[in-house]
């Protein structure tokens, strides 16, 4: 963050390259189920971690998606929920993603079910979305 960096605060965390690891100082570990460095794009963390929530959502699976992380960490930016919307398609977050996808989703079936001569699916789409914040 710029006041950080005002600040002249360093860097304190390292993700274990190849692992779902955080490093924080010399030697406290913490894994999580995915972990993604400064330098990953919004698309590579949808791939990886939504994507297939997404389409088990077809089959009738929920999904669930957590972020947690310290404050200022990015998780505002990769969930999507900020109030730019002047934002790219390249730098869209998470919700807007599965939005996307699950609508473009629902109609690629219903389409698919027209071409075959069939009755269209059904679909019933219910979300929650909840945010929580601290200040200091």
């Amino acid at each position: 963050m710029a006041k950080e960096k005002i600040e002249g605060c360093h860097i304190c965390t390292l993700v274990t390259p190849g692992e779902p690891q955080v490093l924080l100082g010399k030697d406290k570990a913490f894994t999580y189920d995915f972990v993604f460095d400064r330098d990953s794009q919004q698309h590579e963390i949808y791939s990886a971690c939504v994507e297939k929530l997404i389409e088990g959502c077809f089959e009738g699976y929920n999904a669930t998606v957590f972020a947690y992380g310290q404050t200022g960490s990015g998780k505002t930016y990769t969930m999507g929920t900020g109030f730019d919307m002047n934002i790219s398609a390249e730098e869209q977050g998470i919700i807007p993603r599965a939005i996307k996808h699950l609508f473009q989703g629902i109609e690629h079936r219903k389409g698919e079910a027209q071409e075959r001569g069939e009755q269209a699916p059904e679909f019933k789409v219910s979300a929650q979305f909840l945010e929580l914040t601290s200040s200091l």
